[in-house]
């Protein structure tokens, strides 16, 4: 059995088609983590955590699909592989068009989510700031290369019941 162009074409275009939704789906998603990460929303961090895994899950699922796609065909991986195997199915470019735009979509969440993070290290610095405050000493480094505790967290009595 061999597979035709036009079927490689329409597979591929399933591929894009998805992660395409995907990917807006994601998009949306880290800005609503965004707004709920401003309002100190912990049982929304919890929800959205999860329904964001499931995208990436997905989109992982269709990149390695597609890389097997191109290895496959012989077209070899990485890139070039992609540029090449769009060309031989899809001469007229519309696939890698969809590709670009996809591309896109991939850094506006790439820096969407960087500053997600950012804010999240903020808040865990403070939180640290604060727990060293309480406890009168400053804390160690947090893990060493065994994830192990560095050291022992100094204690303070803090009254009696």
């Amino acid at each position: 059995m061999t597979l035709q162009r036009a079927d490689v074409q329409q597979l591929l275009q399933r591929i894009l088609g998805e992660e395409s939704r995907l990917l807006i789906e994601l998009h949306a998603l880290l800005h609503d983590e965004a707004a709920i990460l401003s309002r100190n929303d912990i049982e929304g961090i919890t929800l959205i955590g999860s329904t964001r895994q499931r995208c990436i899950d997905a989109l992982t699922a269709l990149d390695a699909e597609r890389a097997a796609t191109c290895r496959m065909l012989s077209f070899g991986q990485g890139a070039g592989a992609l540029t090449r195997l769009h060309q031989w199915c899809d001469p007229g470019g519309a696939l890698d068009a969809t590709w670009r735009a996809n591309l896109a979509i991939a850094r506006q969440c790439q820096q969407l989510n960087n500053t997600n993070g950012a804010v999240v290290t903020a808040k865990l610095s403070r939180v640290q700031q604060l727990l060293m405050a309480i406890r009168g000493t400053p804390a160690p480094p947090v893990y060493s290369a065994r994830a192990s505790r560095y050291g022992v967290l100094g204690t303070r009595d803090l009254g009696r019941a």
